[in-house]
C-alpha cells in the first residue's frame, strides 16, 4: 500500500508536506527505499535525528521528527512531540484499516510467546491469509512496524507483545486493538522491571482490558481466575482444568511433542512437552475463529520457529537441544524436564548447560539456586554453568566433581565442554539472550 502525505498528516494531527505518497514507513536508514517515510526514533544508544541527511541521500520522501529539528534541504518533515508515539499512531491506523471482523490476535506471556505466535498463525492458515510478527518484533517499535507491514490481502493478524516495565502491554494493546488476547504463562520473567510475580501477572493481564475474548494457559492457576474477572475466557492446555484440553501429550524419539486432540494426532516439529500447551492455545484460537479443528491440528505439523528456541539437531551421536534464545525459571524447568525425559527414553546420559537468567532483580540469587537444585535432582551426567549459575551450583561441587564445569562466559566454557563430553549425550543449552550461550555450539561435534 501507499501512504498519502495528507493522510499521514491527518493521522498524526500535524501539518505535512502537502503532496506525496510513501510506499513504506521505516525506522532504519539502512533499509530505506526511495520515497519511503522515515521515522527518526531516539533510543538509549542512538538518535536517528543524526541520520536525517543520510535518509535524504537514500531517497526518503519525508521524515517524522521531533519539533524544532534543524531542517535538511530536500527532506520534508512531519514535526511531532514524540516520533515513537507517532509510530504507534500510524501502526494503529494501519490496524484499523482492516475490515471489522478481521481476527486480530495479540499474544503475550512470560515464556512461549514466539512459539505460540507461530502455532496460532499456522492453526489459522487453513481458513485465513495470516500476517504475523516476524522474528521478535514485539516491543513499542516492533509492534507498529509489524502492523505497518501487513499487506492489504491479509485476513488475520497475529501480533506478539512483550514488555519489561509496567505499562508497556497496555500501550501495545492500544496499538493492536486485539479481538482475541492470548496469555501463555505468567512467571518470573522481567521481575526486575515489574517488582514481583504479582507485578508480572498484573502487566500481562492488562492485555485483556476491553478485549472481547481471552485465551489463557493454566500456569499459574490464578491466571485463569483473574482473566475471567475481566472478559470471556477460554482456558487451554493439557491440565484437567482446561476448557480446551489435549487428549494426551508425549515425545517422539527426537524429543518433539506428540499431541493428540479430538481423536487425531500430530507431531509438532518443536522440542518439549510444554509445546503441547502452546499448541492447545493455538487450537482454541482457531476454534473460536471458525477454523475446522482437523485442518487446524494438521497445520501445526508444518510450523517453524526461529533458531535458539528448542531446535533439536544431531552431531554424530550427540543430540543437541538449542534453547539458547531466552530463559526464565519456568521455561528452564520445562526444558530440563523434557530433556531428561528424552535422555531416559533413549538410554543416553544427560548434559545440562545453563547460563544466567537475566532481569530477575532481587530474586535472582534465590531463583538461580532453586533452578540449580532442580537440575541436580535430575542427576545429569554433566553440568555446564555460566555466570550466576556458577555460584548457584557451588553447593554441588563435591557431588558432581569433574562432572561440573564452571566458566565465566560461554566462550570459555565451549572448549571445556567439548573435552568433557563422551559423545553420546543429550545436551540441553539454555540461557537468557544476553549470555550468548550459542557460542558453545561450534565446540559440539
Amino acid at each position: 500500500m501507499f501512504w498519502d502525505a495528507r493522510v499521514v498528516a491527518d493521522i498524526l494531527g500535524v501539518p505535512g508536506p502537502g503532496e506525496g505518497r510513501f510506499p513504506h514507513i521505516s525506522t532504519d536508514t539502512r533499509a530505506l527505499a526511495p520515497g519511503d517515510l522515515f521515522i527518526a526514533l531516539k533510543g538509549e544508544r542512538f538518535d536517528a535525528h543524526a541520520f536525517l541527511a543520510e535518509a535524504r541521500a537514500r531517497g526518503a520522501g519525508a521524515a517524522v521528527v521531533r519539533r524544532g529539528t534543524a531542517p535538511v534541504p530536500g527532506l520534508p518533515y512531519f514535526e511531532v512531540d514524540d516520533p515513537l508515539a507517532a509510530l504507534g499512531v500510524l501502526g494503529r491506523a494501519r490496524r484499523q484499516a482492516f475490515a471489522p471482523g478481521t481476527p486480530v490476535v495479540a499474544i503475550t506471556g512470560s515464556s512461549g510467546k514466539t512459539s505460540t505466535k507461530e502455532l496460532v498463525a499456522a492453526a489459522l492458515s487453513p481458513r485465513y491469509r495470516v500476517h504475523a510478527t516476524a522474528a521478535n518484533l514485539n516491543n513499542e517499535i516492533g509492534v507498529p512496524l509489524t502492523l505497518l507491514a501487513a499487506p492489504d490481502e491479509a485476513q488475520a493478524l497475529v501480533i506478539e507483545a512483550g514488555a519489561s516495565v509496567p505499562g508497556e502491554i497496555a500501550r501495545l494493546r492500544g496499538v493492536i486493538e486485539p479481538t482475541i488476547a492470548v496469555i501463555t504463562t505468567v512467571g518470573f520473567a522481567h521481575v526486575a522491571g515489574f517488582g514481583s510475580l504479582e507485578g508480572v501477572l498484573r502487566e500481562k493481564l492488562s492485555l485483556l482490558d476491553g478485549v472481547p475474548l481471552a485465551v489463557v494457559g493454566t500456569d499459574p492457576p490464578e491466571l485463569a481466575l483473574e482473566a475471567r474477572r475481566r472478559t470471556r475466557t477460554i482456558v487451554a492446555g493439557s491440565a484437567a482444568s482446561a476448557d480446551v484440553r489435549a487428549d494426551s501429550l508425549g515425545l517422539d524419539e527426537e524429543g518433539r511433542c506428540v499431541l493428540r486432540w479430538l481423536g487425531r494426532e500430530v507431531t509438532l516439529p518443536l522440542f518439549g512437552m510444554h509445546q503441547g500447551d502452546n499448541a492447545m492455545l493455538a487450537l482454541a484460537v482457531a476454534r473460536e475463529t471458525g477454523v475446522d479443528p482437523a485442518a487446524a491440528l494438521a497445520a501445526l505439523a508444518g510450523v517453524a520457529v526461529p533458531g535458539g528456541r528448542g531446535r533439536v539437531s544431531r552431531r554424530g551421536d550427540l543430540t543437541i537441544i538449542d534453547d539458547t534464545y531466552n530463559a526464565n525459571p519456568g521455561s528452564l524447568a520445562r526444558a530440563v524436564e523434557s530433556a531428561a525425559r528424552l535422555a531416559r527414553a533413549r538410554g543416553r546420559p544427560l548434559a545440562v548447560v545453563v547460563g544466567t537468567m537475566l532481569e530477575l532483580g532481587p530474586e535472582s540469587a534465590r531463583l538461580h539456586a532453586a533452578a540449580a537444585a532442580d537440575i541436580a535432582r535430575c542427576d545429569p551426567e554433566l553440568v555446564g554453568a555460566v555466570g550466576e549459575f556458577a555460584a548457584a551450583f557451588a553447593p554441588y561441587r563435591a557431588r558432581f566433581g569433574e562432572r561440573l564445569l564452571v566458566a565465566e562466559n560461554a566462550a570459555m566454557l565451549g572448549p571445556r565442554l567439548k573435552a568433557a563430553l563422551r559423545g553420546n549425550e543429550v545436551v540441553l543449552l539454555k540461557a537468557s539472550r544476553g549470555v550468548a550461550l550459542e557460542q558453545v555450539l561450534p565446540h559440539l561435534s
